[in-house]
């Protein structure tokens, strides 16, 4: 199956491109902008994309995809695939999840294939390895431990008999310290193949967590999932590499900029100056999140496909939860920063009269808790 650096790297595109039109195909209404939700453009100023062009676009993507996974090698349509990607992904901020982001840094890969094929190896070896010892670090934090963790484990806890339940339950500090220790296990080749089917059983355990079998919640990233746990084996099981050439490249710019966006960037959301969702805190619980006050009279000048959104509370003001209204209406959740919610709450505003009745609540349950 994998004979040597060309049939890896091979495999890691396939892989990588049927993972993508997989989230594409789960997440069909964030590409459309004739939607029950606002379209957050990139920068100011960008047009929204008409209907049914926007249509149009998304079908060309996913024929493009279709195309390039059977012909890797067509220059053509690697440019155009990367270029309409791009250009969709700068149309609305909703797409900017970190797994399309993912997906969309690897794809210009592409353009370097088949004649960078070890450089190519260790950018996306370098991407795996960041993202397990990233990972594992945003979620030493009480929120993961004390409810994301064992809201996710839960179901597997169930199979287990109930003496054993508190244990599962309560491993969020070794899941996240797990994390870490494969990401650097994965740099040395004597520990590299266990840390392999570590990383595998990670990733396993994240699909259960959400699909249908487990919390059934945000089906959109278990293609996800299952393209990392592929990429470890791909990229890594029976291989030998210089560790210190999965750090930096003097000749290879497109791996400069990966190591940017994976080991620089992140640091800095660590002191506010960059989004937590492009920072591996995808399953951490240090996401923002946002409610949005309402009044009944608000309400009725509403579009119907916004007013299934208000919740009214037994008491209080009714609101909307733009972690359900994002995940129902684009089959996606929010791209949780401030920004996005506030467009979301000028939205809101946009249908009513005279001064704007409506309240934007931003919390984070990480902040809480310290």
């Amino acid at each position: 199956m994998i004979e040597n650096s060309l049939s890896r790297i091979q495999w890691t595109f396939r892989v990588l491109l049927l993972a993508t039109l997989s989230t594409w195909l789960l997440s069909t209404k964030v590409w459309m902008t004739d939607r029950n939700f606002p379209v957050i453009p990139l920068f100011e100023g960008i047009p929204n994309i008409p209907s049914p062009i926007d249509y149009i676009f998304y079908s060309i993507l996913i024929v493009l995809a279709i195309y390039q996974v059977i012909y890797l090698e067509n220059k053509n349509t690697k440019i155009a695939l990367i270029a309409l990607f791009s250009f969709l992904m700068v149309g609305d901020q909703m797409r900017w999840q970190p797994y399309n982001v993912q997906y969309l840094l690897m794809v210009f890969g592409l353009l370097f294939y088949p004649s960078n094929t070890e450089e190519l190896l260790n950018v996306f070896r370098l991407i795996i390895v960041t993202f397990f010892i990233w990972s594992g670090f945003q979620e030493f934090n009480t929120v993961f431990t004390d409810s994301i963790f064992p809201w996710m484990a839960l179901p597997l806890a169930d199979k287990f008999p109930a003496k054993m339940e508190p244990y599962i339950l309560e491993s969020g500090f070794v899941f996240a310290a797990l994390n870490i220790l494969t990401g650097i296990a994965l740099l040395f080749e004597k520990s590299r193949n266990i840390a392999v089917y570590v990383a595998i059983a990670i990733q396993l355990f994240l699909f259960y967590a959400l699909s249908p079998m487990g919390n059934d919640w945000n089906h959109v990233i278990l293609p996800y999932n299952i393209a990392m746990a592929f990429f470890s084996f791909i990229l890594f099981y029976n291989t030998k590499f210089e560790v210190k050439n999965l750090f930096w490249s003097k000749k290879f710019y497109y791996h400069q900029v990966t190591l940017a966006f994976f080991t620089i960037l992140p640091l800095l959301s660590i002191a506010g100056l960059y989004d937590r969702m492009q920072s591996f805190n995808i399953y951490s619980g240090k996401a923002w999140y946002a409610k949005i006050y309402v009044t009944e009279k608000l309400v009725d000048r509403l579009p119907d496909g916004v007013k299934r959104y208000v919740y009214r509370p037994a008491e209080g003001d009714p609101y909307i939860e733009t972690t359900y209204w994002s995940i129902d209406a684009l089959e996606v959740s929010p791209y949780s920063e401030k920004r996005v919610y506030n467009h979301m709450y000028t939205y809101i505003c946009s249908f009513s009269e005279g001064d704007c009745p409506a309240r934007l609540e931003i919390y984070t349950y990480a902040d809480s808790k310290r």
